[in-house]
């Protein structure tokens, strides 16, 4: 005698309650998502293509005559080569930096616990406050950093006011606000490791910096990969210690493209559709270097 196997089949009335309900689910979020990203990305392009002041009225249709203006803008030009320079200073120094202070402080020891309290608090700062604060340390009257180095003998301390010097002065401050979140993402997952790994690798006669490279590293590229490409996205947008230090000065060395749009928006008359098309530039390029990490992130993974 055999036995037949009987699935028990769901009705179709079933199937389509749960997709009504999984869809219940997901509104509010894809309302949100729409009305904040969707709506204003339109809108934005819809900004490009009009001649209008910063109270977006008299608006004229100028179709993609912003755009093209943008790419012979000598200025605009300019300001893409710094974001593209400071980036490929900053996000380097920040990995590195990440990655050393990971792999010390990744044991729970009393004293690394109290490094990571201190190496955090910038994170929480606001950008604003440290920019200027900063500013009044480097200042080259009233600065205490100047004040020493003056001391020193190097009497041309005014390194916010030298264009061959503020650029690199904003990038330590930037990495000095922001390396303890990098640090700590990536202490959080080497804590993760399991630690047979590197207990096998001791076994192998392996060192502390071989374990490092062999076992640590390849285990926090996922960590690795979501920082670096927050990194590269938070610096082309580098905005605020900017404008607080330096205001794009002197004689536009550390004028960013967000710096430049903010002054064309804001201290330039119907320039507002024009600094939306610059801004429109700003979010394709970050897109296309967002799928491309993306790209070879899911490729390495594999």
């Amino acid at each position: 005698m055999t036995t037949v196997n009987r699935k028990k089949v769901r009705p179709k009335s079933f199937e389509r309650k749960l997709e009504r309900t999984a869809y219940l689910f997901i509104m509010p979020a894809a309302i949100l998502l729409i009305i904040f990203c969707i709506v204003p990305m339109l809108g934005s392009f819809f900004v490009s293509t009009q001649k209008m002041g910063v109270d977006l009225s008299k608006a004229e249709f100028v179709g993609l005559d912003n755009y093209t203006k943008a790419l012979s803008d000598r200025r605009f030009l300019q300001s893409v080569g710094i974001s593209l320079k400071y980036t490929a200073v900053e996000v380097p120094l920040q990995m590195i930096i990440g990655l050393v202070l990971s792999a010390l402080l990744a044991k729970n020891t009393v004293l690394n616990k109290l490094f990571r309290s201190i190496y955090f608090l910038p994170v929480v700062a606001s950008a604003v406050t440290v920019g200027v604060t900063w500013q009044l340390v480097l200042h080259s009257n009233i600065g205490i950093f100047t004040y020493w180095l003056k001391l020193l003998g190097m009497k041309d301390a005014n390194l916010l006011n030298n264009t061959s010097t503020a650029l690199y002065v904003v990038v330590f401050v930037a990495i000095w606000k922001t390396f303890g979140i990098s640090a700590i993402i990536l202490v959080s997952a080497i804590q993760n490791i399991s630690d047979s790994l590197f207990e096998a690798a001791a076994m192998d006669g392996a060192g502390k910096i071989r374990q490092f490279f062999s076992v640590t590293l390849p285990s926090i590229m996922p960590s690795f990969w979501f920082l670096l490409m927050t990194r590269i996205i938070g610096s082309l947008q580098m905005f605020d210690i900017v404008y607080t230090m330096t205001g794009g000065g002197p004689s536009r060395s550390t004028t960013t493209m967000v710096v430049y749009i903010y002054d064309q928006a804001f201290n330039s008359m119907n320039k507002m559709g024009y600094s939306t098309a610059m801004s429109e530039f700003l979010f394709v390029g970050i897109m296309a270097i967002t799928i491309v990490m993306y790209i070879i992130m899911d490729r390495t993974s594999d």
